[in-house]
C-alpha cells in the first residue's frame, strides 16, 4: 500500500477543516487534507451559500413591496435557481482546490478511515487504497448528516434533507418540513416564496 507522511492530517475540507489545515501550513506544518466530496464542505455548496442565495429574491421583493407606489410580481424561478447555481459554481470545487494547493496543502480524494493511532487509510474507487501517516496529529473535521426521524415508512418515501433542498431543479406544489431550525425556517420562506405550499412540523416553537 501507498504510504505518505504528513505532520498534520485533516479529514474533511469544508469550512472547519480547511481554516485548521490552512493555519498548521501557516505555521511551517507539512499538511494533507482529505474530502470524499466536494473541497467546501456543505457550507459552499449545500447549506449556507445556496440556501442564501434562494432566500434574497425574495427578500427584495419584500422590501421592494413595502415601499409606496412599487409594483411587484412572482419571482421567475428558473432565474432565482440559476442564480442559485452560480453561487454554488453549479457544484465544481475548481476554484477551492485552486485555494487549497495555493494554501501549500496536499488534497487526498476519497473516503478517510482511521485505521490506527495517527494512521488514516484512503480508499476511492478505481484506485488502490493509500495509508497516510501524520507525525503529530490527525484532525477530524467530517462535519454532521441530517438527522431522520424514526417515522414509519419515511425513509421508503425518500425524504429530502437539506442537500436536495438546496440543490432541487424544480420546486414541487408543496412540501412538508420536519424542524423548527434555523435551516427549516430558511428552506420554508425561501421555497414559500418561490410558490409552493408549506407545512412545517416542529416541536417546539421556531
Amino acid at each position: 500500500m501507498d504510504t505518505s507522511e504528513f505532520d498534520l492530517i485533516v479529514i474533511g475540507a469544508g469550512s472547519t477543516g480547511e481554516n485548521v489545515a490552512a493555519g498548521a501550513a501557516e505555521r511551517g506544518l507539512d499538511v494533507a487534507i482529505i474530502e470524499q466530496d466536494l473541497v467546501g464542505g456543505d457550507c459552499s455548496y449545500w447549506a449556507c451559500m445556496p440556501s442564501k442565495a434562494l432566500l434574497r429574491s425574495g427578500e427584495a421583493r419584500r422590501a421592494a413591496a413595502a415601499v409606496g407606489g412599487v409594483r411587484v410580481g412572482d419571482l421567475d424561478v428558473d432565474d432565482v435557481l440559476a442564480r442559485r447555481d452560480s453561487f454554488t459554481s453549479e457544484w465544481d470545487d475548481a476554484s477551492q482546490v485552486e485555494w487549497v494547493e495555493d494554501a501549500g496543502l496536499t488534497l487526498v480524494r476519497g473516503h478517510a478511515r482511521l485505521v490506527g493511532e495517527r494512521e488514516v487509510v484512503v480508499e476511492r474507487d478505481g484506485e488502490p487504497p493509500r495509508r497516510l501517516l501524520a507525525r503529530h496529529a490527525v484532525a477530524i473535521a467530517t462535519g454532521t448528516d441530517p438527522a431522520v426521524p424514526d417515522v414509519p415508512r419515511l425513509r421508503e418515501a425518500e425524504p429530502w434533507t437539506t442537500r436536495e433542498a438546496t440543490s432541487a431543479d424544480e420546486v414541487p406544489a408543496s412540501l412538508v418540513i420536519i424542524g423548527g431550525g434555523v435551516a427549516a425556517c430558511e428552506l420554508a420562506t425561501a421555497y414559500r416564496d418561490l410558490g409552493a405550499e408549506i407545512t412545517i412540523v416542529a416541536r417546539s416553537g421556531l
